[in-house]
């Protein structure tokens, strides 16, 4: 399914009470964050802020806070399809990693329907200020903790184009500087971070974009990052199934979507000298380590007649950002069962932060199998960075956490079954001790087969289907304050 614009999703979303407008006047200085990070908590509804203070535009907060209004963004009833649409363009005979699918030609896939085209104009651009009249204090700007040294840019979606015609989007906070120039905050593993590297070697100016709002499919594309040779638009338009309209910058040639409610163009000069900002890390419960931040030099800010600004707001595993794991683990499903053919399932908590852990579901069919599939897994560019590896057996569900710490518990002896893998560490990983080296901790909690121990291992307790069902057919005979699931 696809929108026309965010207006049209937070229309739908108020039909099914699922938005909720305040019309109080709020602080855009740690008060929105505040209130989001309760709601989200509990699981409620997208906010929509009519009155910040000091601004004219709406604030919309929570947009994508739950799994059901991820799945309403891309018309479908479960997370799960997106794994199913995915399988379908893997094919016998044809490239066995799904990404390499979207890099053929347009001759070889059917995914060709989905490519972007380009159109001469969009409601993007109904409203344009170039150079002088370009100022950042004339936006809704955040600021979400105490600490932080400014306020951000935290939905934006940072479109940069590589010396080739890869393009990348890439969820990256962007920290106002003053009235043109935002501090991108990157730890240096993006497609971004790949982009801006290579036009540093060539010393050459690199062109970007920042785009807000539009259809929420967008975003959620860009919380998954892609191979290279990935073009950012047609995995938007193969998760919204409709291609996505271009139209191209006012002030260089990059081209972006026109359904967006923002656009902010600019550029990255080689000799600028990066800031250094403090802000909290995404998806953790600490302050980033500051690191030198990429100076974007805004030359044009263009938008609807009535844009309304997004802001993700991070609360951990509630709200936006446990929404778009999820969605991101169901992206990366399909393309890792093809690597590796025994993985039933895959859950990629942010328990401490992005890329920490990564709960996996396995057939097992031989000895150790779990630490062949783990190496597998960090080999792999979208996993290389995860901390801890958890590998169950099939019918653990790995999206409960008790369930996983179980079979941790019952089946792990740490001699044999905890097993280190140094490689490459994320940069956001305060505790590493290592850097760049990282250490990496892969845990086998299956069940132990012929092989792994001698003696027999024992079965797991579990009531016959039998008594089941005769409890179930005779609860109401019982009279219990209970339902017949016994929850």
């Amino acid at each position: 399914m696809s929108y026309n614009s965010l207006a049209d999703f937070l229309e739908e979303l108020a039909g099914r009470d699922e938005l909720v407008r305040i019309s109080a006047e709020v602080d855009p200085l740690l008060e929105i964050a505040e209130i989001t990070r309760r709601v989200a908590k509990a699981g409620g509804p997208a906010l929509l802020f009519d009155r910040v203070r000091g601004q004219t535009m709406a604030v919309v907060t929570n947009l994508l806070g739950t799994e059901h209004r991820v799945c309403h963004a891309l018309g479908i009833d479960s997370l799960d399809e997106i794994s199913v649409r995915a399988e379908t363009l893997i094919e016998k005979n044809t490239p066995q990693n799904w990404f390499d699918r979207l890099k053929m030609s347009p001759e070889e896939t059917g995914a060709n329907k989905f490519r972007a085209k380009t159109v001469k104009n969009g409601p993007s651009q109904q409203v344009v200020r170039l150079g002088r009249d370009v100022d950042l204090a004339n936006l809704p700007l955040l600021k979400h903790w105490p600490h932080d040294s400014g306020c951000s840019i935290t939905a934006g979606l940072l479109l940069t184009q590589d010396r080739g015609d890869e393009r990348h989007l890439t969820v990256r906070p962007l920290q106002a500087l003053d009235h043109n120039r935002l501090a991108i905050i990157d730890d240096g593993h993006s497609g971004f971070a790949r982009h801006w590297a290579n036009h540093l070697q060539a010393g050459d100016k690199m062109t970007a974009a920042v785009i807000l709002g539009g259809d929420p499919a967008a975003a959620i594309a860009a919380s998954t990052e892609l191979t290279d040779g990935v073009d950012a638009f047609h995995m938007i338009g193969l998760l919204r199934g409709k291609p996505v309209d271009l139209v191209k910058c006012r002030t260089h040639a990059m081209e972006v979507p026109a359904d967006a409610d923002l656009i902010l163009e600019g550029y990255l000069d080689p000799e600028v000298v990066p800031a250094v900002v403090e802000s909290a890390g995404i998806g953790g419960s600490h302050y980033r380590v500051p690191r030198p931040a990429p100076v974007l030099h805004v030359t044009a800010v263009t938008h609807r007649s009535h844009p309304i600004f997004p802001a993700l707001i991070d609360s951990g595993q509630h709200g936006e950002i446990g929404a778009l794991i999820k969605t991101r683990s169901r992206l990366l499903l399909a393309p890792l069962r093809a690597a590796v053919p025994s993985l039933i399932d895959l859950h990629l908590p942010a328990y401490g932060g992005l890329d920490r852990w990564a709960f996996v579901s396995i057939r097992k069919t031989y000895p150790f199998q779990a630490r062949q599939v783990a190496s597998a897994l960090w080999g792999s560019p979208v996993l290389k960075y995860t901390k801890f590896v958890v590998v169950v057996d099939e019918q653990v569900n790995v999206h409960d956490a008790p369930s996983v710490l179980a079979e941790v518990g019952a089946n792990v002896a740490p001699e044999r079954d905890v097993f280190p893998y140094d490689g490459p560490a994320h940069a956001s990983d305060h505790a590493n001790s290592m850097a760049p080296l990282g250490r990496h901790l892969g845990i086998d909690a299956t069940a132990k087969i012929a092989g792994e121990q001698s003696g027999a291992w024992p079965a797991p307790l579990a009531t016959s289907e039998e008594i089941k069902q005769l409890v179930t057919a005779r609860w109401g005979e019982y009279k219990l304050p209970l339902p017949a699931g016994g929850k």
